[in-house]
């Protein structure tokens, strides 16, 4: 009886351990965001002040940047934050994709980032408006 007894001990824990070790994880859902962490100041282009973004929270923005003359320009149009993706649809060209997250560490902030075919060539971090 007593071995009896140990085997199904044996049996039982064996199965723990191994559905325990081995299970696979389900997959983590992506982080959406709110469209509130655009909201207030500005986001800037880190050491060029110049090229900012403003959101508003009817979905509008104001892009301001230097054309090709380094002449400063307003852009303006629709934003959808969809997941990680931030989509600028611009009233005067076409729609630019942008990657958004949080990054990580004590300091954490949210940034955005142009997705291709201009990946990095923009890359937007929050701040005051002067």
């Amino acid at each position: 009886m007593h071995q009896l007894y140990r085997s199904v001990f044996l049996g039982f824990a064996f199965l723990i351990i191994h559905t325990y070790c081995f299970a696979q994880k389900s997959p983590e859902k992506p982080v959406a965001y709110d469209d509130k962490v655009l909201f207030g100041g500005c986001w800037f282009v880190p050491h060029n002040s110049e090229i900012n973004i403003r959101f508003s929270e009817n979905s509008n923005f104001v892009l301001h940047e230097l054309d090709s003359a380094g002449k400063e320009v307003a852009l303006t149009g629709k934003y959808l934050l969809d997941g990680h993706n931030l989509w600028l649809i611009y009233n005067e060209r076409p729609k630019q994709k942008f990657n958004f997250f949080k990054t990580e560490g004590p300091d954490a902030h949210f940034v955005f980032v142009s997705s291709p075919p201009d990946a990095g060539k923009y890359k937007f971090v929050h701040g005051n408006c002067d």
